[in-house]
């Protein structure tokens, strides 16, 4: 059997325990620090003592050693807000899976799981210390989305909402500059349980129409896409979205995101076809102008990703060969990696305990 690591990483409180165990199968072998603090100390599960740390640490380390050169399916849970941090995985991992949740969200998590109050300083130190995958900033990678599909206003006494769908499935985009795009079912049902999605009026985030986790925004996939409604507020910007809505000025959503993973294929013609498979929602809502374009994100997304160049992909696509180009970088032989002080045996830095 191959050798299948995978990391699962984001803040505390995301999720990511939640996540494994809907991932995992039987004779999966799951490495979470929490799990063997609690084994180690008889404590509750988020329980930590520092007297323990130490052995919990050194255990890791073992079941890491363990890992790289063992013969199977495997789940690391882990922290890792740094590039550092990742990097000295680099040598175990095959594949990681960045749980997305924000702030509010993972305190508002360790209140109501009655999580001890040091929980909440590990989350602030973790949002404190993140640094996203791409050296530039973490903005450049939320691409943008839209679906002509219609919002409708419903009026019941004084709540005002608005409902439309800010994605549809399996509906091949235009020409996103060398590849269409579709949207697979099931690409925000992680992210529907764990994000807190803010509604905005053209991605405006002075534009605050609703938010998931005040229940003023409410999403649901269905057979046909992501469809959501929004109760407007009884503000001059939600009168007057209520006002164009009734109108029929609005004719389309967007939503934007954060690529978490896709795949990239051909259609029936051998065109260059990427499949969102799953995506870390940001915001939706009505916008003024539906437009399906967002080629420099999305390629930036595909260049991190496979670690390649974004200037061969932007070149690729230009010339309408990113097929043979993808195809052609998947085949090329792994480079040997260089040599680096942030990569190590063993991670013994101490942010696996938590």
């Amino acid at each position: 059997m191959k050798n299948e690591v995978t990391l699962v990483w984001g803040p505390p409180c995301a999720g990511k325990s939640t996540f494994v165990r809907e991932q995992a199968e039987r004779g999966d072998v799951i490495l979470d620090s929490d799990q063997i603090h609690a084994a180690l100390s008889g404590l509750e599960l988020h329980d930590h003592v520092d007297s323990v740390s130490t052995f919990v640490q050194d255990t890791w380390n073992s079941m890491l050693r363990q890992l790289r050169d063992s013969n199977t399916r495997a789940w690391v849970i882990a922290g890792v807000p740094t590039r550092t941090q990742r990097e000295e995985l680099a040598g175990i991992i095959t594949s990681s899976h960045f749980i997305n949740t924000d702030q509010d969200t993972c305190h508002a998590r360790a209140k109501e799981a009655n999580r001890p109050e040091q929980w909440h300083h590990y989350i602030d130190r973790w949002f404190n210390e993140f640094e996203p995958n791409s050296e530039r900033s973490e903005s450049m990678n939320i691409e943008r989305r839209t679906a002509t599909e219609g919002v409708e206003l419903r009026e019941e006494g004084e709540t005002l909402t608005a409902v439309g769908y800010a994605a549809v499935f399996d509906r091949l985009s235009q020409n996103l500059g060398g590849f269409v795009e579709r949207i697979a079912p099931g690409a925000f049902r992680s992210t529907l349980k764990q994000a807190d999605v803010r509604a905005l009026f053209n991605h405006e985030a002075d534009h605050l129409l609703g938010r998931s986790s005040t229940g003023t925004l409410r999403m649901m996939e269905d057979e046909q896409g992501l469809r959501y409604e929004i109760d407007l507020p009884n503000t001059s910007l939600g009168r007057d979205v209520a006002e164009l809505l009734r109108r029929g000025d609005i004719s389309g959503s967007s939503f934007g995101f954060r690529t978490i993973s896709d795949e990239f294929t051909t259609t029936e013609d051998n065109y260059p076809l990427r499949t969102l498979t799953e995506v870390a929602l940001r915001d939706l809502g009505p916008v003024t102008f539906p437009a399906y374009t967002d080629t420099e994100a999305s390629l930036r997304n595909l260049a991190e990703s496979r670690s390649l160049k974004i200037t061969d992909l932007v070149e690729a696509a230009d010339s309408n060969m990113l097929t043979d180009f993808l195809n052609n970088s998947q085949d090329a032989p792994d480079a040997e990696p260089e040599p680096s002080e942030t990569h190590s045996d063993v991670v013994k830095r101490s942010w696996a305990i938590r």
